[in-house]
């Protein structure tokens, strides 16, 4: 069972992550202590190591500035949009590309579907949402919706 990560410690607001095993950005277990590390200028930077992961977080926090909670609209042009802590657009299925511009994809059937590039994230969050939103319409409600049933005998 994992623990929960802190939000905070020694005054700062630290980075937390939903796609990372010790729930911190910037933060990973190796053999039994928690490393810290970030990116600058494309290479990784190490930062130590700690007994724990609450430690290796404060000092990621310390090193790269607390974290900002990004104002991320919730809703746009009449959509609920899906955020992501995980994705650093605040969107699920938005990345920026290296243009600067930002791509919306989906997974349909097993496969990545392209749903455009836009000039905003919000712009590519709202293609994401209209789009699982007609996907959703077009997936059956039932697991067994469409199949036939057999060895059912009548009473």
């Amino acid at each position: 069972m994992q623990a929960i990560a802190a939000p905070e410690a020694e005054g700062l607001q630290l980075h937390l992550s939903s796609s990372n095993r010790t729930g911190y950005t910037g933060v990973r277990s190796r053999n039994g202590r928690f490393q810290a590390e970030h990116e600058q200028n494309g290479r990784k930077v190490y930062l130590g190591s700690f007994d724990t992961a609450v430690q290796a977080a404060v000092a990621y926090a310390r090193e790269v500035g607390e974290y900002q909670s990004p104002a991320v609209p919730r809703e746009a042009e009449g959509t609920r949009l899906y955020l992501s802590s995980s994705n650093r657009t605040g969107y699920r299925g938005v990345r920026k590309t290296d243009s600067g511009r930002f791509q919306a994809d989906t997974w349909q059937n097993g496969r990545k579907v392209y749903l455009g590039t836009f000039d905003t994230a919000i712009e590519a969050a709202v293609a994401y949402a209209r789009e699982d939103k007609t996907q959703s319409r077009k997936r059956p409600r039932c697991a067994f919706a469409g199949r036939p049933v057999v060895g059912v005998m009548a009473a």
